[in-house]
């Protein structure tokens, strides 16, 4: 007589208790699957993780990828898992299953929720591609079975929000969830009492990736902002035209709209209008934003876009993936200024010089704009802020003989100091040059001031006040440029 044993877990005393089971797993139960990809001597079994059979593991961890019961993250896709199988089985054999992909799976809410009633430790489940139905299961087995969920990803799964909000009340314990690939049919709710209740559904909520789920209108959107934990929005891949960010009233204890938001994605939006743009500027605590592929930006290229992005919304210190350093946001902030001088709306009034600290020499300042200056204000809510952080002549650009202005026109002090061995010891050089000037001029401008072949020459920017620690001579021709506008 042949007898089949699950090994178990062992218990404080490291004694192994062994669960027998009548048959081998039925096809189409979760541990038929999971025998069938990582239980090393069963047959057709591989014993591999989604490197390969132990593939790119070191000895404990491929241990653990191939003994059931030292499993912790499974990955289950598209393995035709439709039922539980016998009661109790799952938690006998895998009970230390903290993260569970079911990707795709002909699963229904039933089999689901008796799946991981049984895997107490599980923090994360996947079930994109799970056609779900909306008729929600009884909410105690909802409770008792994803009770302990940190991580819940729903794409693809053609929930709307309204279902997925429903099985999350539940949830109170929850951080992430991720609904999207379809529609979610997530639309303006005009009730005063919506956004509370949203609250109060994903009190724990950091995390909420609403990717591709045909969200079109803002005022959607908005509904989310009093979730008291939310940090990262990802509304990347849908139609959304416009954004708006309103401020609470003072007076009500500070809190504020999306007051805990540092990251906000909307790749491939609709937004088509630089006013858009300034309304990131407005959260309170906004860290990180996404903006690939919107119509706003499309046509100036991606180092303009990205520096008028920069410009336009202070507080980012992420743009696109990418860190922000000090030395990008100064350029981009002059960069920004410059570009909108031709859209003045008039000339400038003459500046007035104000001693802004006690002993300190007077800077011209701009006086108070006239009224025609109001659109211009409105469309660019920072530019008065950049003047004055950047210089008065960092908005201005040198009148020619007949008063024309243009782009072109515009001339700065450049600096010049050689770091290169043989000219190390040549005094500064300041040259008055136009913007326009391309790089590989200014490289004859070097050679014929130290003597140094072009070839050879590597160009640095230093900002004015910043100083640097290298010694002459540590390269062949190393050439550092100093920059001020007037």
């Amino acid at each position: 007589l042949t007898c089949r044993w699950l090994l178990a877990r062992c218990n404080a005393s490291r004694v192994a208790h062994l669960v027998p089971m009548s048959a081998k797993p039925e096809p189409g139960t979760f541990l038929r699957a999971l025998q069938k990809k990582y239980l090393v001597g069963a047959k057709g079994a591989v014993g591999c993780n989604e490197l390969g059979p132990t593939g790119g593991l070191s000895k404990t961890d491929a241990k653990k990828q191939t003994t059931l019961d030292l499993l912790e993250h499974v990955v289950l896709q598209d393995a035709k898992v439709s039922i539980a199988g016998e009661p109790g089985a799952i938690r006998a054999a895998c009970p230390s299953i903290e993260e569970l992909d079911l990707t795709g799976n002909p699963l229904e809410w039933g089999p689901v929720l008796e799946i991981v009633a049984q895997l107490e430790k599980l923090r994360f489940l996947s079930l994109v591609r799970v056609k779900l139905p909306m008729a929600m299961p009884p909410p105690e087995q909802v409770a008792a079975a994803f009770g302990h969920l940190r991580t819940l990803v729903l794409n693809e799964t053609g929930l709307s929000f309204e279902s997925a909000r429903g099985i999350c009340a539940h949830l109170p314990q929850l951080e992430e969830l991720q609904l999207g690939g379809h529609d979610i049919q997530l639309a303006v709710n005009p009730s005063v009492t919506w956004p509370a209740e949203l609250a109060s559904t994903f009190p724990a909520l950091k995390t909420l990736l609403l990717e591709g789920a045909h969200v079109s209108e803002w005022g959607a959107v908005w509904a989310l902002r009093d979730l008291p934990c939310l940090e990262v929005l990802s509304l990347n891949i849908n139609p959304i035209e416009s954004i708006e960010y309103t401020p609470a009233p003072t007076g009500e204890g500070g809190k504020q709209p999306f007051g805990q938001l540092k990251h906000l994605y909307m790749y491939e939006s609709k937004l088509s209008d630089w006013t858009q743009v300034n309304e990131f500027g407005n959260f309170p605590s906004l860290r990180e934003i996404r903006l690939q592929d919107a119509p706003v930006v499309h046509g100036i290229g991606a180092s303009v876009a990205r520096q008028l992005i920069i410009a336009r919304v202070g507080g980012i210190d992420a743009l696109n993936g990418a860190s922000i350093v000090k030395r990008e946001r100064e350029a981009g902030e002059r960069y920004y200024l410059r570009h909108l001088i031709e859209t003045y709306p008039a000339d400038l009034p003459e500046p007035i010089m104000v001693c802004t600290e006690e002993g300190a020499d007077e800077v011209p300042t701009l006086p108070e704009l006239p009224e025609a200056w109001a659109p211009f204000l409105a469309m660019n809510p920072r530019w008065q802020e950049l003047v004055a952080r950047h210089g008065l002549h960092s908005a201005q650009l040198p009148r020619s003989a007949e008063g024309s202005r243009t782009l072109a026109m515009q001339l700065v002090n450049l600096t010049l100091r050689s770091f290169a061995g043989e000219s190390s010891d040549m005094p500064e050089v300041v040259r008055k040059l136009p913007t326009s000037l391309p790089v590989a001029k200014l490289k004859l401008v070097c050679c014929q001031v130290f003597k140094l072949d072009p070839l050879k020459q590597r160009l640095f920017y230093q900002p004015p006040g910043e100083t640097t620690k290298t010694e002459p001579g540590f390269m062949e021709a190393y050439v550092f440029f100093f920059l001020s506008l007037f």
